[in-house]
């Protein structure tokens, strides 16, 4: 079943002088197996947004269906939401804690109740799933870990709870570019080895335009527009009017298209772009061919 969002509102501080709307009638629609990449500048209500969606925060109006539960009603056991939907803060490695690997990500397993034989083999998966190996790292301390494997640490602590919806908030954030690839790739891994639904926040266009299926876009607290990255990026103007860019490789067919180059300005990546030049190229066409 999907993720329903319907006619939600959210603000902050009602009723007095810094009330703030941060969500205005956002009515969306994620299916099961979907990757979704949220993108909007700083301030558009993104991160607001995923909080509704394991029940951090309620709305002010409007309803978030899960799996056919409505999470937005009084009587809902925000327990049940959080086994479906799990949420990985930006810089998730600030929420470490236990001395050990194996506690920091048995953690949440163990708020569930579980018995322990049932915990040891989840936290062996969960670390298995980010590309650690459980009998390396289970006794060693998460602050003693690279960048990158805290990142995973933490992520494989939220995957122990086995949610159906995994939401990262900018999960990459301060990473070198190595750790930020390793991050990625564990996250598409993830989506199409095992078909969780992903929700992944960022600012990359780059990264979004390689890896998600549909793009939400947010301004000021809405859904500015949605669609699949191809449809998204051809609105360049509209998306750096709000403060967004777009992917590099489209952003230099776009260029290569006003120099007279005749080539196609709706591709987002660097094999179809590469691709689309040497034909261009070869055939000749174009005033600066």
């Amino acid at each position: 079943m999907p993720l329903i969002i319907k006619n939600l509102y959210h603000t902050y501080q009602i009723g007095t002088p810094y009330e703030t709307h941060a969500l205005r009638d956002i009515n969306l629609e994620i299916r099961e197996g979907e990757f979704i990449g949220l993108i909007g500048h700083t301030g558009s209500g993104k991160s607001t947004l995923v909080q509704h969606l394991n029940g951090l925060l309620k709305p002010s109006s409007g309803e978030i269906i899960v799996d056919g539960l409505n999470i937005s009603e009084k009587r809902v056991k925000l327990k049940e939401v959080r086994k479906k939907v799990g949420l990985v803060f930006q810089y998730p490695e600030h929420q470490l804690f236990e001395e050990t690997v194996l506690k920091d990500v048995s953690f949440g397993p163990g708020n569930l109740g579980l018995s322990p034989k049932e915990i040891e083999k989840r936290v062996k998966k969960a670390l298995q799933m980010v590309g650690l190996d459980y009998n390396e790292v289970k006794d060693k301390s998460p602050f003693y870990l690279s960048g990158g494997q805290k990142r995973r640490v933490a992520i494989a602590g939220v995957l122990a709870m086995e949610p159906k919806y995994l939401i990262l908030d900018e999960p990459t954030a301060g990473l070198d570019p190595r750790g930020r690839d390793e991050i990625l790739e564990q996250i598409n891994y993830l989506h199409k080895q095992l078909k969780i639904t992903v929700i992944l926040v960022s600012h990359s266009m780059d990264d979004v335009a390689r890896l998600a299926d549909r793009l939400i876009v947010m301004h000021r607290g809405q859904v500015e527009l949605t669609g699949t990255p191809r449809e998204v990026f051809q609105h360049a103007d509209r998306l750096k009017q709000i403060g967004l860019g777009i992917p590099t490789v489209t952003a230099l067919l776009q260029e290569l298209k006003a120099r007279g180059l005749d080539v196609r300005t709706d591709l987002i990546t660097v094999e179809e772009a590469k691709n689309e030049i040497v034909r261009a190229l070869k055939g000749g066409r174009g005033k600066h061919a």
